[in-house]
């Protein structure tokens, strides 16, 4: 059985770490603003925007305000790229698949402008890239990892047009 509590220390952790950590180091080079974290309950707006659009956070500008996908990994490497789930034992649907069919459609469905992973050791950053959505799911996808639960598409930073890629050498 899944246990709920793990899942929000984990969401709590990742939003944490990238409000702290993360976003201070890139907020600059994804045109400034606050930052809102989207933290979804079992209904409502913010559930929507999480688990249909796939929108973890929000960039607020003096221009508007636009979604941020984030994956933050806890590890002691920078592996410079992006994982993206491409199917899960339990069948239920992925970011891949409703990512290529939100852009895929051009029907003005609500998707994440930009897709942020990043890779943290304790309280430090060792690297993230910053892509728009649209250039990452136009990336040739042809690594794949296999996991227990899930296979995911693994995107090198290197391969994505216009991807920001922060390093740290360490």
């Amino acid at each position: 059985m899944y246990d709920n509590s793990k899942w929000k220390q984990d969401l709590m952790r990742s939003n944490s770490a990238f409000i702290s950590i993360v976003w201070p180091t890139i907020q600059t080079k994804c045109g400034g603003g606050r930052i809102l974290m989207v933290e979804p309950d079992d209904s409502g707006v913010d559930f929507e925007l999480d688990v249909t659009c796939g929108i973890d956070a929000l960039q607020i500008t003096e221009t508007g305000c636009r979604g941020i996908a984030v994956r933050i990994q806890f590890c002691d490497r920078n592996w410079r790229s992006f994982t993206i789930r491409k199917c899960r034992t339990s069948l239920a649907k992925t970011e891949y698949e409703k990512r290529k069919t939100q852009i895929d459609k051009n029907a003005g469905y609500i998707y994440p402008y930009l897709t942020c992973q990043a890779y943290i050791k304790g309280e430090t950053l060792l690297g993230c890239g910053v892509a728009i959505t649209k250039n990452l799911y136009a990336t040739p996808m042809n690594k794949i990892n296999h996991t227990t639960n899930a296979d995911f598409y693994i995107v090198n930073f290197d391969d994505v047009l216009d991807c920001y890629e922060y390093l740290i050498y360490i």
